[in-house]
């Protein structure tokens, strides 16, 4: 069983301040790195760490030499549109809460994609029409519209929240989603950062792990490649969403969505879990 996976391939550039300013002021950095990043990216290289067979499906930039052979290392089929752009880069701040500012760079040119046909079918944060191509082509696909529900028309909202098999959101995204369509019946899960995730249909809670945070950047990625992961092997969605939510807690306490320390662990984990 083959995952495919469309979404952003980006570089993150983490950055540690010592608190968020005011608009109108600065404040110094204490840290910063460099990371292989982008939601699409993250997803599909934790699930074929997890021993998944994964196609990522998204749009490469001029600059993407040293990510491609990374992920092609990594075991990553790739199926992605070329553009003469540079890469997606990702700004990222942590303080006691992280903002992040995108630049879309290649993957404004991630409508370019020629679908292909797919089994499974992981649609995370990406352009608008190149989720609606992808979507018609598969047999059973889970739909995350994550920070870019404001590039989707109402219309392409609802044509994926009425076909999607699975829909992963956060409470703020939930309260959008909700405005536009009727939830009921729909398997819905609700990611709640610290406080773990909610499975929609029957309000049920599953408490997140514990763990000391240093970098929250690539949680929810780790989470959705993880339930992933659980779900092709034949778990049901509260199993799922236990394990997922214990990788999320393993990845936060290393930098990087990509972190080969942190999914050494998860991998770990779900290797233990199936013994």
């Amino acid at each position: 069983m083959k995952l495919s996976v469309l979404g952003h391939t980006a570089y993150d550039y983490i950055f540690d301040v010592p608190y968020h300013p005011q608009k109108g002021y600065s404040i110094f950095i204490k840290n910063y790195s460099r990371h292989y990043g982008g939601g699409g990216a993250n997803i599909c290289y934790g699930a074929a760490q997890l021993g998944l067979d994964c196609r990522l499906v998204s749009s490469f930039g001029k600059d993407c030499r040293r990510y491609e052979k990374h992920l092609k290392g990594s075991n990553v089929e790739l199926h992605v549109y070329r553009s003469s752009k540079k890469m997606a880069r990702a700004f990222i701040f942590n303080a006691e809460e992280q903002i992040s500012y995108f630049y879309w760079g290649a993957s404004e040119d991630m409508d370019r994609i020629k679908a292909v046909k797919s089994d499974y079918l992981h649609i995370a944060p990406s352009h608008p029409m190149a989720a609606m191509k992808m979507a018609s082509y598969a047999k059973f696909f889970s739909f995350e519209p994550g920070q870019d529900i404001p590039r989707y028309k109402k219309e392409q909202l609802l044509y994926l929240m009425e076909h999607a098999d699975i829909i992963f959101c956060n409470e703020f995204e939930l309260k959008k989603l909700e405005k536009i369509a009727r939830l009921e019946g729909k398997e819905v899960i609700v990611t709640m950062g610290k406080r773990g995730c909610m499975i929609y249909r029957n309000g049920k809670k599953i408490p997140a792990v514990p763990q000391k945070a240093i970098d929250p950047t690539g949680a929810g990625d780790a989470f959705k490649a993880t339930f992933w992961a659980m779900f092709l092997k034949g778990h049901d969605i509260e199993q799922c969403c236990k394990m997922a939510n214990k990788a999320a807690g393993i990845i936060v306490g290393y930098r990087g969505g990509q972190n080969k320390t942190a999914w050494k662990k998860i991998s770990k984990m779900v290797y233990e879990q199936h013994q």
